[in-house]
C-alpha cells in the first residue's frame, strides 16, 4: 500500500540513543541484582547499593523503552499541520503533550544535518528540525516549563526528507524546507 501523500508520521523506535540508554539501564539492574551480599553483618549502606543500582537502571531505561513499545508518535505532518514531540527522558515526560503548529502559522521548516561524513551519493542525515512560525502567528501559550520550543533534536526516530517534502508540497506548497549548515563540531 502506498503511503498517504497528505500524511507523514514517525514514531519512536530503537535507535542508537535509546538502545544505549536501554543497555546502560539493563547493566545497572544486572549489577544491582548480582551485587555480592556480605558474608558478615550487612549494614544498611551495603544493602542499599544493589537496590540503588537497580532503581537507577529502571529510571534510565524505562522512559525510552515505554516510548518505543507504546509506539508514541515523535513527528507528524498532515493536512492540519505539524506535530513535534520530545523524547521522554523521564517517566513524567511520557505525559507531556506534543506541540502542534497549524500550516497557516508555518513560515518554513529548517533541517539541521549531522556534522560528519555521509555515504557517497547521499545527503547528510538530519539531526534536528525547527519550524519557523510566521511573524503574525499568535503567541504559543507557555506551559509550566516556559514557552514551547519549535525546534527538536531528532533522537529515537529518523526523518525521511523526501516524505516530508512530498507531504509539504501536497498540503502546504507555500512552506519552504531549508537545509541549515551543519553545526561545527
Amino acid at each position: 500500500m502506498l503511503p498517504d501523500p497528505g500524511c507523514y508520521e514517525e514514531r519512536y523506535r530503537l535507535t542508537g540513543g535509546i538502545t544505549a540508554r536501554l543497555a546502560v539501564g539493563l547493566l545497572t539492574i544486572a549489577a544491582g541484582l548480582r551485587w555480592p551480599s556480605p558474608s558478615v553483618s550487612a549494614t544498611a549502606l551495603i544493602l542499599a547499593i544493589p537496590m540503588a543500582l537497580a532503581l537507577l537502571g529502571v529510571v534510565v531505561a524505562m522512559p525510552g523503552l515505554l516510548a518505543v513499545t507504546r509506539r508514541v508518535p515523535a513527528f507528524r505532518a498532515d493536512y492540519a499541520g505539524i506535530t513535534l514531540a520530545d523524547l521522554p527522558t523521564s517517566l513524567a515526560g511520557l505525559r507531556h503533550r506534543a506541540l502542534f503548529i497549524p500550516w497557516a502559522e508555518v513560515d518554513q521548516i529548517v533541517l539541521y544535518p549531522a556534522a560528519g561524513l555521509a555515504e557517497p551519493g547521499a545527503g547528510l542525515p538530519v539531526q534536528g528540525i525547527a519550524v519557523q512560525r510566521r511573524a503574525e502567528a499568535p503567541v504559543l501559550a507557555a506551559g509550566p516549563a516556559g514557552p514551547p520550543r519549535t525546534a527538536r533534536k531528532i533522537t529515537g526516530w529518523r526523518l525521511d526528507r523526501e516524505r516530508l517534502a512530498a507531504v509539504t508540497a501536497a498540503v502546504a506548497p507555500a512552506v519552504r524546507i531549508v537545509d541549515a549548515q551543519p553545526a561545527p563540531s
